[in-house]
């Protein structure tokens, strides 16, 4: 039997898979839809006063390698989606109408907050626990904010230790509810952050959000769709988030910590509870392909767990942790050589191209090593369209 629940914070979740805030929580209705769709847990889409951050900017949408989201996973979502379009007092009939629904599927409800002060941070926090809020996230991570628009929110709070001590000090006095803060990787140091959330007493730690970019149309000169910088990320982050989350496991904080950034399917799931997360946040995958691939996340790490042996996702928590090799340990005695299998060789020349050791040549339209001149660094296999063509062989 496989047992997909986790805790958090002294909070069970019935299976790992969150869904983060953003476009596919943006009411009640689109939090429902998760929970229906097997969801063990949502964010509510951020909640804030200032009413320049509940108004989208339109279009606000784009996709790098669009054709990617189906056919690989090489495909960045660039936005600059903004918080709830509500104000708080009517975005509490939203948590009190998903809350009814969450007991029913048996779904966490985590409210997420953003102030302009420490004074709105907490009360809005209070105001999401009596709406039914099981949890709190603190959005110190919204890559959208800039200096001017508000020291106390987002990514500028989210960078300044701080600030974000007081913030998240302020809402532990007002609430009960377990509190977690979602880390930015955007002009901080994920580590020192985590480490000055929980002196802050924090419960737990979401790591982490987007990065902010600008993608310039070279034809306009000008920046695309709404014109300004937006958040970008994609399923390319999930190396980043795991290296994070890897770390933050390493530090033993005494505190959870969620993976997020770039899931897009199970295995990236399990590779951030293999790197030392209790469970993970997805977002980007649902806005492209819908809340589908929720059930499939969830079922992907049921299969998974049935094929490893695993009876719950504690038995293979941080697991690969064990597996990584230190720097200094790393081997530079051990000798390699390419080998091509020129029966398979196309004669593309990529291996060429990118040999900087002119240890490959063309030979009757197929490649040839010359063994001599060959220091097995592995780019000739990496960058070849044919499977088993080029091996790096141990001598």
């Amino acid at each position: 039997m496989v047992d997909l629940r986790v805790e958090i914070a002294g909070v069970e979740f019935k299976n790992p898979v969150i869904v983060g805030a953003g476009t596919p929580t943006m009411n009640a209705e689109k939090m429902i839809r998760c929970m229906e769709a097997g969801a063990g847990g949502l964010v509510a889409k951020t909640v804030t006063y200032d009413p320049m951050h509940q108004r989208q900017p339109r279009p606000r949408f784009h996709i790098v390698h669009p054709k990617e989201v189906y056919a690989s996973r090489y495909f960045s979502l660039y936005s600059t989606e903004l918080m709830a379009d509500l104000r708080p007092e009517e975005w509490v009939k939203e948590v009190q109408r998903a809350k009814e629904a969450a007991k029913r599927h048996q779904s966490v409800l985590i409210a997420s907050v953003a102030g302009r002060n420490y004074g709105e941070w907490a009360k809005l926090a209070n105001m999401m626990e009596e709406a039914g809020a099981d949890m709190i996230e603190l959005n110190l991570s919204c890559p959208h904010v800039e200096p001017e628009e508000g020291t106390f929110m987002g990514k500028v709070a989210g960078t300044d230790p701080k600030i974000s001590q007081k913030i998240i000090k302020a809402v532990k006095e007002t609430v009960d509810v377990p509190v977690m803060v979602k880390l930015t990787p955007e002009g901080a140091d994920p580590l020192a952050m985590a480490e000055a959330s929980v002196k802050a007493g924090v419960d737990a730690l979401v790591a982490t959000a987007r990065f902010q970019g600008l993608i310039i149309d070279p034809e306009t000169m000008r920046p695309l769709l709404w014109g300004g910088f937006g958040g970008y990320g994609g399923p390319w982050m999930v190396p980043l988030g795991c290296k994070w989350v890897a770390r933050l496991t390493e530090k033993n904080l005494g505190v959870p910590i969620i993976g997020s950034a770039g899931v897009i399917d199970a295995k990236d799931a399990i590779r951030y509870m293999l790197a030392g997360a209790v469970a993970i946040q997805t977002c980007t995958e649902v806005i492209v392909k819908g809340y589908n691939v929720i059930r499939q996340m969830v079922n992907g790490i049921e299969d998974w767990m049935k094929r490893k042996g695993f009876e719950s996702p504690e038995g293979f928590r941080g697991q690969a942790l064990r597996n990584i090799i230190p720097f200094e340990k790393l081997d530079r005695v051990s000798a390699y050589k390419s080998a091509i299998d020129r029966s398979l060789c196309i004669g593309c020349q990529r291996c060429v191209f990118s040999c900087f050791y002119d240890a490959i040549r063309m030979a009757e339209k197929k490649a040839i090593v010359d063994t001599a001149k060959c220091v097995g660094c592995g780019m000739c296999m990496a960058i070849c369209p044919v499977d088993a063509c080029i091996k790096i062989e141990k001598q």
